[in-house]
């Protein structure tokens, strides 16, 4: 939205707001409509930030619930990928990996985002799982315009090949599965957390559902 990379190339040409048709076109977050592909703990957390600066944000999940339930983070809450997807001015997936969700973004399915189908032509981030869109099919989504960029922090084989085409195109930013490293300082107070609930025989925190396989 701010193009940091052509202030980046004014700044090595020492060249005054060089860029300045790139830079100076940039909206307000309190415009724009975040879509987060997965409603969990992290979604709602990705959620809640963009609210704090004013975003609407829309979930995408398949757990079906009633009209009146609110999900923390989330204004609107939709198990229709198309609706999910044409709201959005940016998706963000925090898809885990599951038999359910792998390829699910693969092929069309992000037709519905681009302009001529009703979408905004958004900007596609992946933080959750590089195996839910393979790499074919966001090259496609990027060539056709169905999504305008895309900021990639995982990968359906990583470490990235040094033969794909990603690293090389101007709408894309790679980064190397780092957008949520856990802190070692965090562990203590969690593990902490949930020992004393176990205790206490109460329900414990950030279970593991095998059936769900997340």
């Amino acid at each position: 939205e701010r193009n940091f990379a052509a202030s980046a190339k004014d700044q090595t040409e020492k060249s005054w707001a060089g860029s300045k048709d790139a830079i100076l076109g940039y909206r307000y977050l309190s415009s724009l409509t975040l879509t987060v592909l997965g409603c969990g703990d992290i979604g709602r957390c990705v959620a809640k930030a963009a609210q704090a600066f004013g975003m609407k944000t829309v979930g995408f999940g398949k757990t079906i619930r009633k009209s009146d339930q609110v999900v923390d983070g989330i204004d609107e809450y939709t198990t229709n990928l198309t609706e999910a997807l044409q709201a959005a001015d940016y998706i963000v997936s925090v898809l885990p990996s599951t038999p359910a969700t792998c390829g699910q973004l693969n092929d069309d399915t992000l037709l519905p985002a681009s302009k001529c189908n009703g979408g905004k032509c958004p900007v596609f981030l992946n933080v959750g799982r590089g195996d839910v869109i393979n790499e074919s099919s966001l090259l496609n989504a990027l060539d056709n315009r169905w999504i305008s960029a895309a900021i990639l922090d995982v990968f359906e084989a990583e470490p990235l090949s040094e033969e794909s085409e990603l690293w090389s195109r101007s709408d894309v930013i790679v980064s190397p599965h780092v957008s949520g490293l856990t802190q070692g300082k965090d562990v203590p107070k969690v593990f902490l957390e949930n020992y004393k609930r176990f205790v206490e025989g109460r329900e414990l925190k950030y279970v593991v559902d095998w059936e769900k396989g997340y």
